[in-house]
């Protein structure tokens, strides 16, 4: 399969809110060189969930800002943490109420494995495996003062982080 976007393609990254947003924009940075401006977008994909009565009676909404139409863009939606895909199932959903893209791929910084559904990413930035008591935790650096992903372990006491 051919990944590779064309240089002349119109380009939108999107990224998923909280911690995909950023990584977004700074993919964004780094094209620029190359590309010119890329338009960056957010997308909030609560109200798209699976599991949104599970979230409780008052979730917490956040905004969705799509930056120009998405009809007969390549558009990529970047995302910190790929596990069962069911968040990116939901953000496909959402995207789809923008428009019809040309193409939309996926960009991840890290993938943990464990698919529940037939969802595989287009760019990663590492694979790792994860333990089932153990989860991934991302900072950024907008949000967390630096840039960092840790193998967290889940045990009865608290998250404890590994080196």
């Amino acid at each position: 399969m051919d990944r590779a976007i064309e240089p002349g393609a119109r380009l939108i990254l999107v990224g998923i809110r909280r911690r995909g947003d950023s990584i977004a924009a700074e993919i964004g940075r780094h094209l620029e060189a190359a590309r010119g401006p890329v338009p960056i977008g957010s997308l909030d994909i609560t109200l798209y969930r699976d599991d949104f009565e599970q979230v409780g009676a008052f979730p917490l909404v956040g905004m969705t800002r799509i930056p120009e139409s998405i009809d007969d863009a390549h558009v990529v939606i970047v995302d910190d943490v790929l596990h069962t895909g069911r968040t990116i199932r939901a953000a496909l959903n959402e995207l789809s109420d923008f428009g019809r893209a040309r193409r939309i791929q996926l960009c991840v910084l890290v993938d943990r494995g464990g698919r529940q559904l037939p969802i595989q990413p287009d760019y990663v930035g590492c694979a790792i495996e994860v333990g089932p008591d153990q989860d991934v935790a991302v900072r950024v650096g907008d949000m967390d003062g630096g840039w960092a992903v840790d193998v967290v372990d889940l045990g009865t006491t608290g998250p404890e982080v590994r080196e």
